[in-house]
């Protein structure tokens, strides 16, 4: 009998831990739940962007959506000829190559004296984070009462510069602040001055992140609509503010699809191009 009882101990703990090991809950592995986060992140991707282009893509090579005949390049090559395209491409070209150095120059000076000195400078820091966070409407009265006698493009080049210059400060500042002092205080003691710091040390230092900067800035100046539209209160302002988110934006109104994808396409194409040209200096002087 005890041994009976010997033997049947062992099995009923056996199958005890069985049906513990049966009920327990499974774990997801590391790799499983990054595979998860990755793929619901791509099908957002998918869904909210790269299915939207192509459709766009597919707009742009048909006649109408009506007939949705396919007419290949034509739609680009009339958009190409179209002088309201032009005349709004080269004011997007103008305001991106006249206010971007400016804005990175800026933005460069500023975080310097933010990072290295000036501390009045550093106590009013929080003033250049205000153009992000104010109400594009209630800047554009402001803009309106103090360049109510101005008749160029100025206005805006300047809304632009003030608006962005924000972002631009706390990246650059970033940057410098993540510099070790170390270095600076070896090339002090080498005798280098503090523009010859800056100039082959600090900057060289830094590329990536004014990479970063000036394609972020790029990529806004393209974008700029909402202010100068309520600067100026209409569908067609003067032509030297004629921009291309005027040109699309008038286009979606017309109802013509296809001049409107077109020029998208042209535009992000145009964006792409920039960017990788962009990509390929950085790396070029990096390596």
């Amino acid at each position: 009998m005890k041994e009976s009882a010997d033997k049947s101990t062992p099995d009923k703990a056996t199958g005890i831990l069985k049906s513990k090991l049966k009920h327990k809950p499974r774990r997801l592995k590391w790799n499983t739940k990054c595979m998860l986060c990755i793929g619901l992140s791509l099908a957002g991707t998918m869904l909210f962007f790269i299915i939207p282009y192509i459709r766009v893509l597919y707009y742009a090579m048909i006649d109408n959506q009506f007939r949705r005949n396919f007419v290949w390049l034509d739609n680009y090559i009339e958009t190409l000829k179209n002088e309201y395209f032009l005349l709004a491409l080269k004011n997007s070209m103008l305001l991106m190559i006249i206010c971007v150095p400016v804005l990175i120059v800026l933005a460069i000076m500023i975080s310097l004296a933010l990072s290295f000195g000036l501390r009045r400078l550093k106590a009013a820091r929080t003033a250049f984070i205000l153009p992000m966070l104010l109400p594009t409407a209630s800047i554009v009265v402001v803009w309106q009462m103090v360049f109510s006698e101005v008749s160029n493009v100025i206005p805006i080049y300047i809304l632009f510069i003030w608006k962005n210059i924000g972002i631009c400060i706390v990246l650059m500042t970033a940057a410098f602040t993540s510099i070790d002092r170390e270095i600076f205080e070896a090339a002090s003691l080498d005798g280098t001055g503090g523009f010859k710091i800056h100039r082959y040390i600090t900057v060289p230092l830094i590329a990536p992140t004014i990479l970063f900067t000036v394609l972020l800035s790029i990529v806004n100046s393209f974008k700029i609509f909402k202010e100068s539209y309520l600067y100026y209160g209409e569908n067609y302002p003067p032509e030297h503010s004629y921009t291309l988110q005027y040109y699309m934006n008038n286009n979606f109104l017309k109802l013509d699809y296809q001049a409107l994808a077109t020029s998208a396409v042209l535009t992000s194409l145009l964006v792409l191009v920039i960017v990788l040209a962009g990509i390929t200096v950085q790396r070029r002087y990096s390596g």
